[in-house]
């Protein structure tokens, strides 16, 4: 089993996203899973996205798991921001599990840096997927930046005691390789015992809300930090997520 590298455990990597990185001193500590939760439209993917493509660019690597697109649409949206992951997939720094495509078109194979995961059941496949991406990257000694889009959709399919225990394993995987991960919930569609318990797994939680066509983010908690508890407002622009100036 791999262990932890020796890090720093001040070091941190930024968000990606200006203005709200200075708000949690400088950014997410290493090793940390992030709940990120929000109703539905509110930026969550958005926000996954571009912390995922910061990474890419400042020497981290990448890990995007997706359970209700297909890796294809998960790279064409992050395209029409700008954020090319080709170049970084081609030397073998950006992963993509695809945990919905083979759902919806059984013809779908793996490429160089897609895994196809048969269905989002196939919670042993994933995990042995992940392992072995994960191995990768720690022979570069890389940090990996993780996002898995949506634990919502697996609760959908499993029993959310299943996800819990999967979920539970998977993250002292990340931690055991210093990976600093983003878990997108959708608020509203679980109760709150399970998303108690969902927080009570990670080390930090992040919520995104809209307020009249408005968007905010709130730190909610994060390991070591000062969160500032209040509503940061954001927009969504061209290039990505902006903090508003007040």
């Amino acid at each position: 089993m791999l262990t932890g590298k020796c890090v720093d455990p001040m070091k941190r990597v930024p968000l990606g996203i200006g203005g709200f990185d200075e708000l949690i001193q400088g950014g997410l500590p290493v090793g940390v899973s992030v709940l990120l939760m929000g109703e539905p439209m509110t930026g969550k993917t958005t926000l996954a996205m571009q912390f995922l493509y910061n990474g890419l660019t400042h020497g981290d690597v990448g890990i995007f798991i997706t359970t209700n697109a297909t890796a294809e649409d998960i790279k064409e949206r992050m395209a029409s921001f700008g954020w090319d992951t080709t170049p970084y997939e081609e030397k073998g720094l950006m992963k993509f599990v695809d945990c919905y495509g083979m759902m919806v078109n059984s013809r779908l194979t793996d490429t160089f840096s897609i895994k196809r995961i048969p269905s989002i059941l196939a919670l042993t496949n994933i995990s042995v997927v992940l392992s072995e991406i994960c191995g990768h990257f720690w022979r570069l000694q890389k940090i990996p930046r993780i996002v898995f889009d949506s634990v919502s959709s697996l609760l959908m399919y499993a029993n959310p005691s299943t996800v819990v225990r999967f979920l539970h394993v998977l993250l002292g995987k990340f931690r055991s390789v210093n990976a600093v991960s983003l878990l997108l919930l959708e608020e509203g569609m679980h109760d709150k015992t399970l998303e108690i318990t969902l927080q009570q797994l990670v080390g930090g939680v992040f919520r995104l809300v809209r307020k009249n066509n408005e968007r905010a983010l709130i730190c909610l908690g994060l390991p070591s930090t000062r969160c500032v508890g209040k509503e940061i407002p954001f927009i969504i622009t061209d290039e990505g997520i902006l903090v508003k100036k007040t």
